[in-house]
């Protein structure tokens, strides 16, 4: 016979659970408020009133660094002796076109020049960027006409504008030029067209003329690539073969550094080169290199790195409006409305062969992962449904008798256990770098699938073999530990594991770079809430209340902690207050009422208003995402962020059936044999709830997390999905373990957890 527990603890009064629960809040927002962001790499905020160097930046398209090499593209290969980097030009659409990155240097946001649908977009030809007529460029107006209509906010002109105000001598070479520098209503003060920079040596000598008279900031259109491989279905191929359009490029590059080295000397001046659109309907990581001063002191060298992206070697296309306007006005230049930082360098003692190494492995592994998220998703979608399915027989039938039952029982718990550790594997997977092996989609479908396969044994071989393996709610607690340890710890040192990972963020995609995304945050907060359920049953089971209240807010802090100062999540911490709040009132034994519900969801809105408030006042070009919200709040553009919510989530709903599937059976699964045990006619559910009093709660906390979650972020409709992905195998594996402890006839078998009287 089990041993009897001690008796439990009178609950807490009511009061004292509010005054501890408020406590806690105001302790969370003073260390949320106060506590610094974590470096993910050295990247210098630029001085206030710090001097400023001339600088000139050549833009073009279609150039990644698979195309450079000392033979073929000489001048592009000696920027090498800076900073390298690659751009994620994602605009408003998959695919940016050479008018779109153009475009987003002139708004500091995305933008673009087509007015077609995505679907229209994609078989739509790139429109050529027109010439600067009578000093005025002449689709301007049109520009923001489309931008207005749009829900980026963007505002072309914006750095045009911001020039001519601080009385910034700009001289533009090129269309593309033209659209950077124009001011909103399209003057362009200074500029030279293709009549009269025909030529790389025409265009050099610009240059060069420009610097010795005084220009500050000197633009370059180098040209354009469009690879005749991958061009929208209507596109003419070009005259030019693909290597003919790099060297083209190359050969203006290497003018302008002439004419840099001749006039002002190359440390005198920052020459900055970027390819700031694709060169088809494929989006790649393009080039990017830099030499010469940097925002806030010293010199570009090493890898470039910027605060939008906090990823070494991955910068932004609307990085380079914040930079030319921290090179030409000093980092106190105060323009709102961006939505980038200024690009730096760090790493400076890396080798060139590393440096290259390393941003041509950035783009290797993005185009690797990309063709295998959605078959991913899809296959883990549809095998979680044929899980649910097989739960839901194998917990109400008992096939082969008493024996036979409890081997199916076995393998049940086994294999709910393998579809949970599936989670952080897809993480884990790339500290193997499986996109180097083999060349194909399918060559790298086996690398990967082999890498989460053995993390995913590795993980299961740790939660059902440890000294938990006895307890029901024991690997339950393990894999949402290591599953919420991952996440953790990879926000904390620079993100590089949930990047390009098939769970993960995709740059090219270019949604987000850093901490916890909509996906990786369900999966850390499911995981560390299964794991709270854990720790709070088995003080709950010795009796130990207070214990158990305790843990559930202390792990809840330090989740929200994790959560939303490391993991730089905004939508996040709304969700994970109020469930876990919830869960600390349902574990303490209070009655929870309606006024302690809105007390709860109060105190969660005040912890996030004081730490978005701290963030926005903070110098512009040093804000992260939350003060940046803060001024799209007063500027009026709320409406234009919840609408743009809206459309990713029923883009979503509509488009994947999948994931729509599994959000809705796992809801089903969750709600009826979960929550209502008894529709199944298995009085042994119920009674995983009757021996573990932490269960229910923590099942509760888990709708209000997953169910907010939904609610509060742009394309939330993965978060209830994927959580569930996590969680329900889990959940599963609990129930089964806990019917495995009786025998059919319903008498118990040895079981280490005794129901609690």
């Amino acid at each position: 016979m089990p041993s009897r527990p001690r008796a439990a603890r009178r609950p807490a009064s009511p009061t004292a659970v509010a005054r501890a629960a408020l406590t806690a809040l105001a302790a969370l927002a003073l260390l949320l408020g106060v506590a610094p962001a974590p470096a993910r790499a050295a990247t210098p905020a630029p001085a206030p009133g710090a001097s400023t160097s001339p600088l000139v930046l050549v833009g073009f398209s279609g150039v990644r660094w698979s195309d450079v090499s000392e033979e073929a593209t000489p001048a592009l290969a000696a920027m090498s002796s800076g900073a390298l980097g690659t751009v994620a030009v994602r605009s408003v659409f998959t695919a940016a076109c050479p008018a779109d990155g153009w475009l987003a240097l002139s708004a500091g946001r995305r933008a673009t020049d087509s007015t077609g649908t995505s679907a229209e977009h994609v078989n739509a030809p790139c429109a050529p960027v027109a010439e600067v007529e009578d000093g005025v460029q002449p689709g301007f107006a049109r520009y923001r006409e489309i931008a207005a209509a749009g829900s980026f906010g963007a505002q072309p002109g914006l750095l045009g504008d911001a020039l001519a105000a601080a009385g910034t001598r700009a001289v533009a070479i090129g269309p593309g030029a033209g659209v950077a520098l124009a001011t909103s209503t399209g003057e362009v003060p200074a500029y030279v067209g293709l009549a009269e920079a025909g030529t790389p040596a025409a265009v050099g000598g610009h240059v060069q003329d420009a610097l010795e008279s005084g220009a500050q900031v000197v633009v370059v259109d180098a040209g354009v690539v469009r690879d005749p491989a991958d061009l929208p279905g209507r596109e003419e191929p070009p005259a030019a073969s693909r290597a003919e359009q790099v060297a083209a490029v190359d050969a203006v590059v290497g003018a302008v550094q002439e004419a840099v080295a001749a006039s002002t000397g190359a440390a005198g001046t920052t020459l900055f080169t970027a390819s700031i659109a694709d060169a088809g309907k494929t989006a790649h990581l393009q080039f990017a290199a830099a030499t010469g001063p940097q925002p806030g002191g010293g010199d570009y060298e090493g890898l470039l790195v910027s605060r939008s992206t906090r990823q070494v070697g991955i910068v932004q296309t609307t990085d380079t409006t914040p930079t030319v306007l921290a090179l030409a006005l000093g980092g106190d230049h105060g323009v709102t409305g961006l939505v980038g930082a200024p690009i730096t360098s760090t790493r400076a003692g890396t080798s060139v062969a590393e440096r290259i190494e390393k941003v041509r492995d950035l783009d290797q592994a993005a185009q690797a992962v990309q063709p295998l998220v959605a078959p991913f998703f899809t296959a883990w979608g549809a095998s979680q449904i044929v899980l649910y399915a097989v739960a839901t027989l194998a917990l109400r039938r008992a096939w082969g008798g008493p024996r036979g039952r409890r081997r199916v029982l076995s393998w049940l718990r086994t294999l709910a256990v393998v579809y949970g550790a599936v989670c952080a594997s897809t993480f884990l997977a790339n500290t193997i770098p499986w996109w180097r092996y083999g060349g194909s989609t399918g060559e790298h479908l086996l690398a990967v699938t082999g890498a989460v396969a053995l993390y995913v044994a590795a993980i299961t071989a740790v939660a059902l073999l440890g000294p938990w393996r006895r307890h029901p709610l024991g690997p339950l607690g393990v894999v949402g530990a290591i599953t919420a340890g991952v996440l953790a710890v990879d926000a904390a040192t620079g993100s590089r594991l949930i990047t390009s990972s098939l769970n993960g963020l995709q740059p090219v995609v270019a949604g987000r770079f850093y901490g916890l995304g909509n996906q990786q945050f369900a999966l850390f907060a499911t995981g560390a809430l299964l794991l709270t359920t854990a720790v709070a049953d088995r003080l709950l089971l010795a009796g130990r209340r207070r214990a158990a209240t305790l843990a559930v807010a202390g792990l809840g802090l330090v989740a929200v902690y994790v959560d939303g100062v490391l993991g730089s999540d905004f939508g996040g911490p709304p969700a994970m207050v109020p469930a876990f709040g919830l869960f600390a009132l349902l574990v303490a034994g209070v009655r929870v009422t309606w006024r302690r519900v809105l007390l709860l969801l109060a105190g969660t809105l005040l912890v996030l208003a004081a730490i978005s408030l701290a963030d926005w006042l903070r110098p512009v070009d040093q804000q992260t995402h939350l003060g940046r919200f803060v001024q799209t709040l007063l500027d009026g553009g709320a409406w234009q962020v919840v609408e743009r919510k809206l459309a990713q989530n029923l883009r979503i709903l509509v488009s994947n059936w999948i994931l729509s599937a599994v959000l809705a059976l796992a809801a089903a699964f969750i709600a009826f044999v979960l929550v209502r045990p008894r529709v199944l006619g298995v009085p042994v559910l119920q009674r995983t709830y009757d021996r573990h009093p932490a269960l229910r709660p923590g099942c509760v906390a888990l709708l209000v997390l997953l169910g907010i979650g939904f609610a509060v972020n742009d394309s939330g409709a993965a978060v209830p999905a994927v959580g569930a992905m996590l969680a329900v195998p889990l959940l599963i594996a609990t129930c089964t373990r806990t019917m495995e402890t009786l025998e059919p006839d319903g008498h118990h078998r040895a079981d280490p957890s005794p129901a609690p009287r």
